[in-house]
Formats: C-alpha cells, structure tokens, sequence
C-alpha cells in the first residue's frame, strides 16, 4: 500500500499542551542515515525488510547491530508512522524523487522540527532571539528558557539538571547539522537560503495541516522554524508563484493556490 500520510501532529489542537520529551534533543541529527533509511524503507515497502537491509545488510556501515539498530529505531520513531502497514510520506517522496540535496536537507529539516521539543524552544525562544537582533546562543540560553518552562509541561518537571543541560547542548548542535546555526560553543546565526522546492514543499504541508487561505499559510507558525518573518514568507511565496502555487495580492485581498493536486504531483515537479 502507499498513500500520502498526515504527521499526528497535523491534527493536534494547538492550544492544547503538547508532550514535551527532550529525547529527540539526545541523539544525532542523522541527516545522511535518515535518507538511506527513508529511501530503502521506500523500495521494499516494509519495516520488516527495511530492518534486515540496515542490521543484517549493514547500509549504514555502522560497526554494532546494536548502534544500527538505535539508529533504525530513533529514524523510525522520527518519520516513519506505521511499522505495520507500508505508508508513504511526504519526506520519503522528496528522498526518494531524485532532487537537489539542499532541498531534501531542509524538507527534512522541517519534519524534525515538527518533534514539539524542537519545535517549542525554536519558536519560541530561537525566533525571538533572531528578531531581536541577537548574533549568537549558548547552552545556558537554552537551559535558562527550558527552566522558566519546566513547570508548564510534565515531561520536563522532573528532568535533571544533567538532562537539560544535555537536552541543550544537542538541541543546538542538531540546527547546527541542519545549517541554521555555526560555529562550537558560541552557535550564531547562519546566513541561509531556504530553497524555492522547499517553500513550496512546507506550503503545502501546510495546507495538508488545515491552513486553508493565503494569511493562514503566511502567519504561519512553522515559517519560524526557518527564523522567518510574515514578510519574508510573502516574498518568498511570491518568488514560487506562478511555477508551484498562484499568488495575488491587491490592496487587503491575498489568494493563494496550489498548481498540483497533491504533494506527490508537486516534488514530481521539483
């Protein structure tokens, strides 16, 4: 079977308090893993064969079953919604489309930011620091902003000091891989260019979440997770207008349109 899959997270009130583990802040970002797991997961269509490709065929070239088998694990909780049942995402039809490793390294980037840990401490504490001008974070910015939180989420009640501290620390290294930030300990702000494919990737994921008109998709929240603002996201929808959507904008009137049907007919585009 194979099927366009909506994240669970597409459908969570966003008022509600969401989970808030730091685990996804514990392990590596997996960058190159994640899109040789996604696309041979792709090709045999099972988590059953998938799993043999990775422990017994060893495509990862990692030297334990067991750190294969970590990997697997973390890669599978990440993005892949169904060990049952073959169920084709967004993510793996950009791995596996043949385009341009920029623009499947930042899709993928969105989906690991959706994890509402990563997420949280990017909207709200990396965003404002960007706006506000700041040229660079360190751990303890991040330990201080996940402590003035803790008593808001369970997850994070009862964390150690250790914990978040570590929590931190990969938390910055992760946006580090993905090329939002540089540097060792002082991480700065990178200067990036999001893709014309992957704005247009995300405005459809965001069309697949709900948003259904032009302001919704533009005041988005996601577009923080790239340190964007309204205006930029305007801009950058006007530049892939009219090649992947139809944007027009007179006066206080905003219409925006898919030119594809589906997020697979649009990464065929790409």
């Amino acid at each position: 079977m194979s099927n366009e899959h909506i994240d669970p997270e597409d459908s969570n009130d966003t008022d509600a308090t969401p989970s808030l583990d730091p685990k996804i802040a514990h392990h590596s970002t997996y960058i190159d893993e994640t899109k040789t797991i996604l696309s041979t997961y792709a090709e045999y269509e099972s988590h059953e064969g998938l799993e043999r490709q990775v422990v017994e065929g060893n495509i990862l070239n990692k030297n334990t079953d067991e750190y294969r088998t970590n990997i697997l694990r973390e890669v599978t909780r990440r993005h892949i919604p169904d060990k049952e049942e073959y169920t084709e995402t967004p993510l793996m039809q950009v791995v596996t489309a043949g385009v341009r490793s920029d623009v499947v390294d930042w899709c993928l980037y969105y989906e690991f930011a959706q994890d509402p840990f990563i997420r949280l401490v990017t909207t709200d504490f990396l965003y404002p620091e960007f706006e506000r001008g700041t040229l660079a974070v360190q751990a303890v910015d991040i330990v201080e902003f996940i402590e003035s939180i803790q008593e808001n989420y369970a997850d994070l009640r009862e964390r150690s000091e250790s914990t978040i501290n570590e929590a931190a620390t990969k938390y910055l290294t992760s946006l580090r891989n993905f090329g939002l930030l540089e540097g060792t300990q002082r991480k700065e702000f990178a200067v990036t260019y999001i893709p014309d494919e992957t704005i247009a990737y995300v405005v459809y994921r965001l069309f697949q979440k709900g948003a259904n008109s032009a302001a919704e998709i533009i005041e988005h929240e996601d577009w923080k997770l790239f340190l964007m603002n309204e205006s930029e996201v305007q801009r950058r929808i006007r530049d892939i207008s009219p090649q992947y959507v139809t944007y027009e904008k007179r006066g206080s009137t905003e219409r925006l349109v898919r030119k594809y049907d589906s997020m697979e007919n649009l990464i065929n585009a790409f």
